[in-house]
Formats: C-alpha cells, structure tokens, sequence
C-alpha cells in the first residue's frame, strides 16, 4: 500500500509530528502517527490547491494540519469537487495552453472595454429615466463646485447670453432639458461643460475670452451636440462598468454603491472621448449652418483657446480640469470646422 510521509501539526500544540499518509480503501484515508492511527472519509478532509511546488496542506476537521510534498497521489485520494481548481490544474501543466489562454483574455479585456462597454452605452442611455441622468448630473455639479465661484459677470450680460443660447437649442429634441449657468474659474480658465440631464456650465474666463457672441454659441453648440447624443450619460455608464468590473477581478465591489458620486468625478477630469468630441463638433457645425452662424466661429475660438492655454503662458487655466485637458483643440478639429464653413458658403 502506497504511502505518503507528511508534517502533523494537531492544533493543540506547537511540536510537529511526523505522519505517513495511505489510503485503506477508495474514500477513505489514513493518518499514522506514532502508536495513534485515525481514518478519514475524504469527504471530511480539505486539501490545499497545488501552486507551483509548493508543499500541499490537507485540514483534517479537529485534527489540525498535515504538511506534505506535493505528489500524484494526493489527486488521486482526493478528487478535485471545484471544476475551476481541475482547470487551472489542467492549464498549470500545459504552458503553451496557459499562456494563449493569457492572450486571449488580454484581447478580449481590451476588446470589451473599447467596443463593448461603448456599445452597450449607446442602447442603455436612452433607457435611462430623464430623473436619474439628471441626479447623475447634479452630482457632477456639487462636485465641479467645489472648485469654481459665483460668476462675476453682470446679470444683464449672462441674462443675454442665455437667451441666445435658447435660441440656439430651440427645436431640438431634448431642448426642455437644457440649463445654462456660468462660474467664475480662475484656476481653471476659459471651459465649457456639458454635465448629463442638459446643464452647461461656461466660465467667466470663457466669456471675457471671445470676441463675438457666435463664438460663444459656436462652443454651447459643442456642448449642445454632447448631450443631444447622450455623451455624458453614456460615459458615465462605461465608467461605471470599469469599475464594477474591476471591482470583480480584484475581489471588492465594495465601490459599487458610491457609483452616482465617483462617476461625475471621472467625468469631469478626463472628458469626453475623441469619438464624442468628433460627434459633438459634427453636430454643432450643422446647428450653426442651421441658425444662421459660420462654424469659422468655432475655429476661432478654438484657435483662441489654443493659444490661451498654450505650454509656457502664465495665467488661468493651468489646473487638471483646464481646457486641453477636457476638450483638447487639435488642428484637425479646427481643419474640420473651417471646411464646414466653407461648405456652407
């Protein structure tokens, strides 16, 4: 009868013993120790997942722990119940397996988080009640708060501002939605936001920027076209997902309940996607052709704000939510709203 030598520990006492294992008979498993012999159901017993060459621990139900050299045998005594611990067992001898097996979850992981999550997105907003992307919203408001003031613009001039901005959205599908305030934003600088359930927030900074209204419209248009198309919903639900999902791989989905507050902040410091922006600048040269302005406003402005927030000036908007950091001004979006304008000429 095949044996196998172990290290007791009995969990009373601190000196180990030395044991030898066998199996009496199929389902049963013997523990040999000096004059003591003990007998075991394999049903009560509890061995250890093989790691490597790690030695294997087998807990014997108030008997303490026995040590032992990995060895066949032991899967043989004791059969694998979990099918995952039989997989990974399985994958562990097979390394060329284990490692396309590696690859292959790699790609898929990128594979879902770049055009699954955003898939998934774009179906699930427009099932969202109105009530809950607006709360998502107001989050995201307290939160930009906390680092913007009160808007020192006069109240003839923002009331202006918000008229035309009216203007600018009437007709559109989701324009009862729209809100547009202003904050005075120092450390931030000349910025727009567009927040989920139709807020907009623009900054003083922004305002005293300009040289025309239509270049101000021109940017409320951008922000117009992110939540006509839902961007701010829809990228708080793929954020959303990457942390729960995240959650699971690492074992805590204890973040899982404070989404409505954390998905706001991921919101605010890292923008939209290039693919929003480029939907949102489409959107808005084709309002403004609408209304009756040039999208070589947005160009201008554009190219302003460029020059504003370029490396090596001093002034505003040096902070992590500036400008460049939210909506970033790339030639090929100046590019494109220049050949907007000319195809409307």
């Amino acid at each position: 009868m095949s044996e196998l030598p172990g290290t007791w520990f009995d969990g009373r006492s601190s000196r180990p013993q030395p044991v030898r294992l066998s199996q009496p008979a199929p389902g049963r498993l013997r523990l040999a120790a000096h004059a003591q012999t003990h007998e075991f159901d394999v049903r009560q017993l509890e061995l250890s997942p093989r790691l490597g060459r790690m030695e294997r621990i087998l807990t014997v139900p108030g008997q303490g722990q026995v040590h032992l050299d990995d060895s066949p045998l032991l899967d043989d005594w004791l059969p694998r119940r979990d099918r995952v611990e039989r997989w990974a067992h399985w994958l562990e001898g097979r390394r060329l397996v284990a490692l396309a097996s590696g690859l292959l979850t790699a790609v898929g992981a990128v594979l879902f988080f770049t055009i699954g999550l955003p898939w998934m997105a774009v179906r699930v907003a427009p099932l969202i009640p109105p009530a809950v992307e607006r709360q998502i919203g107001d989050h995201a408001l307290a939160i930009v708060d906390l680092q913007l003031r009160p808007s020192r613009l006069p109240a003839e001039r923002r009331a202006a501002l918000q008229d035309r901005f009216a203007e600018l959205v009437a007709g559109l599908p989701r324009e009862a939605d729209y809100r547009l305030d202003f904050r005075y934003a120092a450390a931030i600088g000349p910025n727009a936001f567009a927040l989920p359930g139709g807020q907009i927030l623009m900054t003083d900074q922004l305002v005293e920027l300009a040289e025309r209204d239509e270049e101000l419209l021109a940017v409320l248009a951008h922000e117009a076209g992110h939540h006509e198309h839902r961007h701010g919903l829809r990228g708080a639900l793929e954020d959303s997902a990457v942390l729960v999902v995240i959650g699971f791989m690492f074992g805590d989905v204890s973040g899982a309940g404070s989404l409505s507050v954390s998905v706001p902040t991921l919101l605010l410091q890292t923008g939209f996607s290039r693919d929003h922006e480029t939907e949102a600048d489409t959107f808005a040269f084709v309002r403004l052709r609408d209304v009756g302005i040039s999208p070589e406003h947005f160009a201008t402005i554009m190219e302003r704000m460029a020059d504003h927030h370029a490396p090596g000036r001093k002034g505003d908007g040096e902070g992590p939510m500036g400008y460049l950091s939210t909506h970033p001004p790339t030639p090929a979006r100046i590019a494109a709203a220049r050949a907007a304008a000319s195809s409307s000429d």
